[in-house]
């Protein structure tokens, strides 16, 4: 018998248990870290926010992010000096409804040594605005 889970009848999108800010930023993920000693740098994939919470990203890229993954990252935000580096897994990843590129939800870390903290606050301050 094929098991039944209800969370497949659930849109990715209608998942997230907190408001969610739309919101355009740049999230730069780091895929590939760089080897102690080495001359060459991580592999990074630069992706744009679509939207956001306390707990989570929706971004949109032109690589595929593999989903389970965890990743460093770092999201700057237009027109601000403001940045935050973040750590979060892959939750979900399928093909932009656009017809190119890909959309993505990640899962943020309460990690130590992110700025997760930071990152929290300043949802909690824009969703007061």
């Amino acid at each position: 018998m094929e098991k039944f889970d209800i969370n497949d009848l659930i849109k990715d999108d209608d998942r997230r248990e907190e408001s969610r800010l739309n919101r355009s930023a740049m999230l730069y993920v780091e895929t590939v870290s760089a080897m102690p000693d080495s001359h060459e740098g991580p592999v990074v994939v630069a992706c744009k926010t679509l939207d956001f919470s306390a707990n989570g990203l929706q971004v949109q890229m032109d690589q595929a992010l593999t989903a389970g993954a965890i990743h460093q990252m770092t999201l700057e935000l237009p027109n601000s000096s403001q940045r935050f580096d973040l750590t979060g897994e892959v939750r979900w990843v399928r093909l932009s409804g656009a017809g190119s590129g890909y959309v993505a939800g990640i899962m943020l870390f309460n990690s130590e040594g992110t700025e997760i903290i930071d990152w929290k606050l300043a949802i909690a301050s824009w969703l007061n605005d």
